[in-house]
């Protein structure tokens, strides 16, 4: 999911980027420090979601809310100091879809942004070359059509993909669970081939045999 994230404190903008990326790596965030600036990012870049602070230079933060409304409903939450007034602050509801209110700990916002992504539906797509993976509904595309794949060969694609890089032994276990792993793992080989097969054949790198990631470089 795409970010953008508006905030003109470079140290709190960069904490709440690193932070939201740690509790989720597909997250892809964009910073801008000023309303200019983020207007011409939002304008030139797509995105699926926006995170706003109200006090901003150049263009405040409703001001650019609300042009930003003329042209789209992507996901805006609000962040506000405490000593907004409160009429502003209600305001809000009006053109963000959420506020929440500093200080307060990116755990918080993180989970706001989960919320609000489930509760307005919104998929959680990603493109890689030919594929586009639809990581909400379980569907995989290569070239528009959609790939037959088994729940376990989704599984498998989307753990290793969400967790960039992971061991064999550790990608056994979030698939089929602790208890298996001293059993016959030659399964996984079994669904990591038919992947392979069904996608491109370079899709899932093997390194130095017990460690797997995602080849996002294409190669036939």
């Amino acid at each position: 999911m795409k970010i953008l994230l508006v905030e003109d404190n470079r140290d709190i903008s960069d904490n709440i980027s690193k932070i939201l990326r740690f509790k989720n790596p597909e997250y892809k965030i964009t910073q801008a420090f000023d309303g200019e600036e983020a207007i011409k990012k939002f304008l030139l870049e797509e995105f699926d979601f926006i995170l706003l602070d109200l006090m901003l230079p150049k263009i405040d933060g409703i001001t650019l809310c609300k042009r930003i409304r003329q042209t789209s409903n992507i996901p805006i939450i609000m962040m506000t100091a405490k000593w907004e007034d409160d009429d502003k602050i209600l305001g809000l509801e009006s053109w963000a879809d959420d506020y929440i209110v500093k200080p307060f700990k990116v755990e918080e916002l993180y989970l706001r942004i989960l919320n609000l992504t489930k509760r307005l539906n919104i998929k959680q797509i990603e493109k890689l070359w030919n594929l586009e993976i639809n990581f909400s509904d379980k569907i995989i595309k290569k070239a528009w059509n959609i790939v037959d794949l088994k729940l376990k060969e989704f599984q498998i694609l989307e753990t290793i993909y969400k967790k960039e890089t992971i061991s064999r032994t550790d990608l056994i276990t979030e698939i089929w669970g602790e208890w298996d792993i001293f059993s016959d793992d030659n399964k996984l080989d079994v669904y990591i081939y038919a992947l392979r097969k069904k996608l491109w054949k370079t899709i899932i790198k093997t390194i130095k045999g017990f460690w797997y990631s995602i080849n996002k470089d294409y190669e036939k």
